[in-house]
C-alpha cells in the first residue's frame, strides 16, 4: 500500500462517525436517484399514452378522409369538408344552370340566323 492509501484508510478507521455520514449521504443521494428515476419513468409512460392517443386519431383521420374520396392531401375537419361539398353541390347546380340557358340561346340564334338567310 501507498502511503496515500494507507493515510486514507487510517482516516476512515481513525473516523467512525465520519465514514457513518458519507455512508447516509451515499445512500440519500441513490434513494434520491430512484425516486427521481421512478418519477422520470412514469412522465415517460404518460408520455407514451399521450403519443399513442394522436397517432390512434392520426390513423383514424387519415383512413376517414381515405374512404371519402380525395382530400387533396389536408388535414381539414369533417365540418370543413361537410362545408366544402355542399358549397361544391351548389356550384354543380349553378353550372347546370348555366350551360342550359348557354344551350338555349344558342339553339335561339341559331334558328335566328336560319330564318335570316331564308329571307
Amino acid at each position: 500500500m501507498t502511503t496515500e492509501t494507507t493515510a486514507a484508510a487510517s482516516t476512515i478507521i481513525d473516523d467512525p462517525l465520519a465514514d457513518l455520514q458519507s455512508r447516509v449521504s451515499d445512500l440519500e443521494l441513490s434513494k434520491t436517484h430512484n425516486d427521481v428515476s421512478a418519477i422520470l419513468q412514469k412522465e415517460r409512460a404518460d408520455m407514451l399514452l399521450h403519443l399513442r392517443k394522436i397517432k390512434e386519431a392520426m390513423v383514424k383521420e387519415a383512413s376517414g378522409s381515405g374512404s371519402g374520396g380525395s382530400n387533396g392531401g389536408g388535414g381539414g375537419s369533417s365540418k370543413e369538408l361537410e362545408k366544402l361539398r355542399a358549397e361544391n353541390k351548389e356550384l354543380k347546380k349553378v353550372n347546370a344552370k348555366q350551360q342550359y340557358r348557354i344551350e338555349h340561346l344558342v339553339s335561339n340564334l341559331r334558328g335566328a340566323l336560319d330564318e335570316g338567310d331564308k329571307q
